[in-house]
Parts: structure tokens; sequence; C-alpha cells
């Protein structure tokens, strides 16, 4: 009874009650009153006719009423009688049952006797009985009266004929509309149990399962949002689950070595200072490597949750000569030069340590990747509403096949050397993240001399706005 199926079925049974209602009490009404307006015009008409006819004798006696209603002849269908001032009949139209020379006894009458008109009409058992009753005056004094009465069955007959005709016009109409009604709540029933099916089954972890989608009514745009939805749920979760395998091998790596290390060191009681001195330092190296992976996997952390940052205005140019700046002694520690080529009024929307730390990544990346006595460019300039950042190297570069998954977390393109050179596999994605958040976009290609050009672009800071700050 709560389901939605029923609550439906159960309106369009109200519905259609309330309209059979109306079909079968509205026309029957309005017809029926139309007729007793029709007969009461009549009536009311004829006995005025046999009322003006009788008027213009000066008394009223049998002989004389029935010579004139003899002349007349508008009986139709129904019954007249005259009366004097007393109710005794003076003429009466049946021949059959003649109540001529009786007291005729009726409300209409004593109305009519007392100047006023009397009409009224029933419909019992199928028929229309209906009386008229008028006064006959001369000159302002009633000397009788003219009493009308009916009963038609032919009208009731078409009242009742119309009665039926609506009785089975709305049997039929309940019938299709139930059925109607039926099929629809069925199909509407139908696909929102397939949309709580496959709701049911995302809950449980089936990312994969799809709702049924047809047609473009308001349940399919529903389907279809959650349907997309859940193929962003099962994007996430299976980039969660690459994630935490990525992430736990990487972390596992650090941690065995240090086991190692330590145990060589507490099962080895007789290893010299020095050893112990060698092994010490090795475990120094992985706990800065196992700090380095969990701080970037916290910038990650920080850059998917789109924590939300105040931004200001940031010279480009200057991060880029302060990186440029910190990573000299690195260049020289790979026999590499470092150089800059900056505009002025590089300026984005952005935070100063973000831009650095996409700098200082794509530069760092570009002198460990180098060859010895090769060189790194950085060069910024504005094009057409955007700030661009280039750093060149005359490296190893990339290969093609490579490019477009440097960005994928872990992903690494020589993992022997990222490992001898401290690489996680994570700096190109928060390089990316973080550009992204800046409202920009980055990518990566070879050159054609040798080596790797990285790009980002980042939208301008225009004058007019940098002038408020």
């Amino acid at each position: 009874m709560h389901s939605l199926s029923f609550k439906l079925m159960a309106l369009f049974a109200g519905m259609l009650v309330v309209i059979v209602v109306l079909i079968n009490t509205y026309p029957l009404l309005t017809a029926q009153d139309l007729m007793v307006k029709t007969k009461r015009g009549d009536m009311l008409r004829t006995a005025n006719i046999v009322s003006s006819s009788l008027s213009g004798l000066q008394s009223l006696d049998s002989e004389r009423v029935t010579a004139v209603m003899s002349l007349l002849d508008i009986y139709g269908e129904g019954r007249v009688f005259v009366t004097d001032t007393v109710g005794k009949v003076l003429f009466d139209s049946s021949k059959d049952s003649s109540l001529v020379g009786r007291s005729l006894i009726m409300p209409g009458l004593l109305s009519a006797l007392s100047n006023h008109d009397f009409f009224l009409c029933s419909y019992i058992d199928g028929a229309f009985e209906s009386s008229a009753a008028v006064p006959i005056t001369y000159r302002g004094e009633i000397f009788g009266a003219v009493y009308f009465y009916e009963y038609d069955e032919q009208q009731g007959a078409l009242l009742l004929s119309m009665q039926r005709y609506l009785r089975y016009m709305t049997i039929i109409l309940s019938v299709f509309t139930l059925a109607v009604s039926l099929f629809f709540s069925s199909a509407l029933r139908r696909r929102i149990r397939n949309l709580i099916v496959a709701i049911g089954e995302v809950r449980k972890g089936n990312y994969s399962h799809r709702a049924p989608s047809r047609g473009r009514d308001e349940i399919s745009l529903i389907a279809d949002e959650f349907n997309e939805l859940s193929g962003r749920l099962e994007e996430t979760e299976n980039l969660r689950r690459q994630f935490v395998s990525n992430a736990s091998h990487e972390l596992k790596t650090p941690l065995a070595s240090i086991k190692l290390l330590t145990d060589s060191i507490l099962q080895n009681r007789g290893m010299s200072m020095d050893d112990v001195r060698d092994f010490l330092n090795d475990i120094s190296e992985e706990i800065v490597r196992l700090t380095r992976i969990t701080d970037r996997l916290l910038s990650l952390t920080r850059l998917d949750v789109q924590i939300h940052q105040e931004f200001t205005p940031v010279n480009v140019s200057y991060v880029v000569q302060r990186a440029a700046r910190m990573l000299k002694p690195l260049a020289e520690h790979y026999r590499n030069t470092i150089s800059c080529e900056t505009a002025d009024d590089c300026l984005v929307m952005a935070e100063e340590d973000g831009i650095y730390q996409i700098v200082f990544n794509l530069m760092e990346n570009a002198l460990k990747y180098n060859h010895p006595g090769g060189s790194v460019r950085a060069l910024t300039y504005v094009r057409d509403g955007l700030v661009y950042c280039i750093v060149d190297d005359t490296g190893i570069g990339i290969p093609e096949s490579d490019l477009e998954h440097i960005f994928e977390r872990f992903y690494r393109v020589d993992k022997a050397r990222s490992r001898e050179t401290g690489g996680t596999g994570l700096g190109l994605s928060i390089v990316q993240k973080t550009v992204e958040e800046y409202g920009g976009h980055v990518w990566a290609e070879n050159r054609e001399s040798g080596g790797t050009r990285f790009t980002f672009t980042i939208p301008a800071l225009k004058p007019e706005d940098y002038q408020l700050f």
C-alpha cells in the first residue's frame, strides 16, 4: 500500500470514480432540467390559451365550456379540466373516466383559484408527471380555473435510454482507463524496480552494474544520471584500488629495506662501527625516501579533495628564477647548466607555493634525466591571455608510447633509473593536478634536437584586474 504504483492506481481509481459520477449525473440532470423547463413552457402556454378562450364567456357552464373546448382541440397527450370557482369540474377531456360534475381538489387548482399560475413536474419510475393550472378571469374577476395534467412516458423513456447509453459508455471508459493505468503503473513499477536493483548492486560494490535506460522521460534521465554516476564510481574505485596497490608497493620497498638493514645490524654483533654507520646512513636515505613518498601522497590527497585555497596574484617569472637558483647545486652535481628567459607581467591567480612546486618538479626532473654536460632552459611569456612556462632539456627524452602515461600516478618510464634518482612516480601527477586547479593545462613532447619539453599554461591576470591588489 505504500508503493508508488499502488498510490498511482488509487489516484487513477479516485479520478475515474469522480469522472464516472460526473458523467452519470451532470448530463442527466441537465437533460431532465431542460425537459422540465420545456414542459413548463408548453403546459402553461396551453393552459393560458384555454383560459383566454374561456375568459370571453361571462359565466361558465358545462355545455358552453364543452363547446369552446371542442373548437380548440389542443389536448395532446394530456388531460384538461375546467372548473368553476368552487372546484366543480365543468369539463374533462377524458371520455373514459370523466369527472364532470364532481369536485376536483388539487393543490395546483387551489393556487389557480387564488389567482396564481401553478406548475409542478416530477420524474418517477421512468416517466414525467406534470401538472399546470391557471385562473380564468373576466374583468379582473376569477370565475374558474384550467387544470392541465400530463403523464409522459415517451420523454421518460428518452431519458432512460440516455442513462443507459451513459452507463455503457462509462463502463467501457472505466475498463479502458483501468487497463491503461494498470499497464502504465506496471511499466512504471518495473522501471523503478530496475533502478532500485541497480542502486542495490552499486551499494554492494558492483560499480559495473548499469540500470536499463529507454526513452527520454524523467525516469530515463534518472537512469542515465545514475549510470553516469556509477561509471564515475567505478572509475574512482579502479583508481583507488590501483592507487592503494601502487602506494602499498612503493611504501613496502623502503620499509623492507629498513627492516633488512636493521635486522643485519641486530643479527651481526661483530659488525664494525664503520659498517654500522654505513647501514644507518642507508636507513636514513630510505627514511628520507619514505618521507618524500608520503609527502607527495598527502599533496595528491589535498588536490583530490579540492580543499579551497585563497588565490593571489603570482609572478610566474619570479618563481621560475627562484626555483633555478635553488636548483643550481643540483645542476652542478649532474654537471648541467640551467638558464632562464623570463618576460615581465606573467601574472596569474594562484598560490605561490603551488607554482613553485610545479616549476621545481619540472626543472628537477629535467636535471635528473639529463646527460652530463647537458642544459636546462626555462622560458616564460604571455600570449592570447595565457601565461606560458616552458622547461626544455637536452636529456634522454621520453618514448612516444609513454608520453600519454607520464602524468599517471606511480608511472615511471625507466623504473631502475627512477629509483636511483629517488623518483616516486608522483611528481608529474602533482604537477598536472595543481595546474588544473589553477584552470590551466600541461603537456609534454619530445624535442626534434633531443630531450624533452614540458609546457604548462595558466590564464593570465589582466592589468585592470591586478591593479586592484
